[in-house]
């Protein structure tokens, strides 16, 4: 295993300072068998599962965030504009109030998701909760009954798209909410696009957040994968992952399995 990858890996972790990590292995995905530390001055990482070669430590001296810091720069929001914020209606509750929303989150093995998710009584919807900077500013639900249309509702004009997970090193463009969540249950960055295409005001959202992309849509949309592709490689290394089925449909422990494959091949 590449020492390079390790550390690009193990930067998404984004461990501060004088603190320690403790959790799932970004390697080989078994469970609270990493050990990261920021101390002295020294990254220093190992996986203790007796199959993974992870091991490393980096010299850990003044960074580009160290000076931000020090002049109080802060980091551009992912808009440019003010934030618009999103006034969650009096129809959002919480998604374990009702059976078929919890259901919904059973089906799909949302329950340890990190995402906000709630539940719209009024028009019988799971809706995902956009944020930015830990801010609501917007929402997008997805009907629980088959007769609802549309099946995906946009409830305000937010020109961000659905972003779930912390991994700032790669991030996995897919078509909808639910797939997003299952990619960041996989470690991995997740961002809904609400369909096929990719609108022009995503690209400087996705390219701020995250410093490589796979396109992973749905296989009757490959030409459409390429040509997303060739819009943010202008901004960050992107590339077409093909799979068999839909990534929501995938098993958590399916899709970790896939995302260290994926992370091999950088």
């Amino acid at each position: 295993m590449e020492y390079q990858h390790q550390l690009n890996m193990i930067k998404t972790l984004d461990v501060q300072k004088g603190s320690s990590y403790r959790g799932d292995c970004l390697f080989c995905l078994n469970r609270n068998t990493l050990s990261v530390r920021n101390e002295n001055g020294k990254l220093s990482w190992k996986c203790f599962h007796s199959s993974c070669t992870a091991k490393g430590m980096a010299s850990n001296g003044v960074t580009v965030d160290d000076l931000q810091n020090f002049m109080d720069i802060k980091n551009p929001p992912l808009t440019s504009g003010p934030i618009h914020l999103f006034n969650i209606p009096k129809e959002f509750v919480t998604v374990y109030g009702n059976n078929k929303a919890r259901d919904y989150i059973s089906q799909y093995e949302l329950e340890d998701t990190e995402a906000r998710l709630m539940y719209d009584v009024k028009q019988d919807r799971i809706v995902f909760l956009i944020e930015e900077n830990g801010e609501v500013v917007g929402a997008v639900g997805r009907a629980l009954a088959e007769d609802i249309v549309p099946k995906w509702y946009k409830y305000n004009s937010c020109h961000l798209p659905f972003v779930a997970g912390t991994n700032k090193y790669i991030g996995v463009v897919v078509e909808d909410c639910v797939s997003a969540c299952k990619v960041a249950l996989a470690n991995l960055t997740g961002i809904a696009i609400m369909g096929t295409s990719l609108k022009e005001e995503y690209v400087s959202p996705i390219a701020s957040i995250i410093e490589r992309c796979f396109v992973c849509l749905d296989k009757d949309a490959t030409e459409k994968s390429f040509k997303i592709k060739d819009t943010l490689s202008y901004h960050l290394p992107t590339y077409v992952e093909m799979i068999d089925k839909d990534l929501k449909n995938y098993s958590v422990d399916e899709l970790k399995e896939w995302s260290k494959k994926l992370c091999e091949t950088l």
